[in-house]
């Protein structure tokens, strides 16, 4: 019922207080919410605590990337595939190393695992699987001399940084002692011309693991890509939300991140960026998709100033000069702080979680590919002022309609 007099004010002004209200609570959850908040079944630990323990060595993983892409292309079927291969048995002598080999599609590939138990392990001890793949592309499609489109490359970043940064980790892991299971999985075939693109090492691996092995892991971390000179890590997705958020506390204490302190007091630069989220299938997408916790560790801008998926990659320019120490350097100290750390021990991993299945096909693929989005911070700081607009305006018009009637 409309009041002739102009009626009562008040109702439309506590309106707008409290559309005010709910605009500053928004503002203040958008701003104030740790942003980098560990999330469940993870929980915080003492990061700094393990910072001088640190022993990853990148310039000893900077030699295995010469020392691989001197091999030449590791495409599989290929000498340099099986002699890389052949490398991994010898050297690893404290590791249970096995070969997998499959044919699909008329591509026979090898997986290679690596597998260290703590002492007393049974079926139940939790394992985080540490990923990378070790073939190279067998073509460089994006190569600015058509005549050698068709040639494979050598894959210094493409390939050999990932599996370098896992070698170097074989040689410190044993030292440590840990208390839960680690895999070195060395994928095979990830980086090969197929349409639509597969990921057949990932796809077979997480083919052959069981509820109980699925249940027990408690992270799945691809490294691929993490030699370029010029280190932009992002975050990455697809990818489990509660195992990333366990990064940036990583980062941070290593300096990795722009404008926040570092275990040292030092102020960190901008190597490591949260707020910037883009879209990458990679060799995680096959574990997210039997329920896995999984993750890509990668810097999909290769080159200085290169945009996304652009630069040296899938190029003949991804050679060893192009690979720097210090980034190999950088990632690996990364990682080898969560394993010492145990930040990627989950609680409750036998709960897994039930995701819709990633669609990896070639159009896809390439949608995915040229997306970028800006922090989630930044969105629901948006959100927040779009809401409150929008509330102060129903206010407003409230106190307008009042006043005419």
């Amino acid at each position: 019922m409309l009041m002739q007099d102009g009626g009562d004010l008040r109702t439309p002004k506590r309106f707008a207080i409290v559309a005010l209200m709910l605009l500053l609570c928004s503002l203040s959850t958008s701003i104030l919410q740790p942003v980098h908040a560990v999330e469940s079944p993870y929980e915080p630990v003492e990061i700094c605590d393990y910072v001088d323990q640190l022993e990853f060595n990148g310039t000893l993983a900077n030699e295995s990337v010469h020392w691989q892409t001197s091999l030449g292309p590791r495409v599989p079927g290929t000498n340099a595939s099986e002699t890389f291969r052949n490398s991994v048995e010898e050297n690893l002598t404290l590791w249970n190393v096995s070969m997998h080999e499959y044919t699909v599609d008329d591509l026979t590939f090898t997986n290679v695992e690596a597998v260290l138990e703590p002492d007393g392990a049974d079926n139940d001890t939790p394992r985080i699987v540490l990923v990378a793949h070790y073939d190279t592309r067998n073509v460089a499609e994006r190569d600015s001399d058509e005549n050698r489109t068709n040639e494979p490359i050598v894959g210094a970043n493409d390939g050999a940084s990932g599996a370098a940064a896992l070698l170097e980790l074989a040689r410190i892991i044993p030292p440590m002692e840990l208390e839960y299971e680690v895999e070195l999985l060395f994928t095979d075939a990830e980086d090969q011309n197929y349409t639509p693109h597969r990921f057949f090492g990932a796809e077979k691996w997480a083919e052959e693991q069981t509820q109980h092995d699925i249940n027990r892991t408690a992270a799945f971390i691809v490294l691929d890509m993490i030699g370029d000179a010029d280190l932009q890590l992002t975050h990455i997705w697809p990818g489990n939300g509660a195992l990333w958020s366990t990064i940036p506390p990583l980062a941070e204490a290593l300096g990795m991140v722009e404008n926040q302190t570092d275990c040292n007091g030092g102020m960190g630069v901008k190597i490591f960026d949260q707020n910037t989220s883009i879209g990458v299938f990679d060799d995680h997408v096959p574990a997210l998709n039997i329920g896995i916790r999984a993750i890509d560790l990668i810097d999909i801008r290769f080159g200085p100033g290169a945009q996304a998926f652009g630069g040296y990659w899938h190029t003949h320019e991804d050679t060893p000069d192009k690979v720097s120490a210090e980034s190999l350097e950088t990632v690996g100290r990364m990682v080898e702080l969560g394993l010492r750390s145990g930040a990627w021990l989950a609680t409750n991993i036998s709960v897994v979680e039930q995701i819709e299945p990633v669609n990896t096909s070639e159009e896809e693929v390439e949608e995915t590919e040229t997306i970028e989005s800006q922090s989630y911070p930044v969105l629901m700081l948006m959100a927040a002022l779009s809401i409150g607009t929008l509330l102060l305006f129903m206010a407003f018009l409230g106190w307008n309609i009042r006043k005419k009637s």
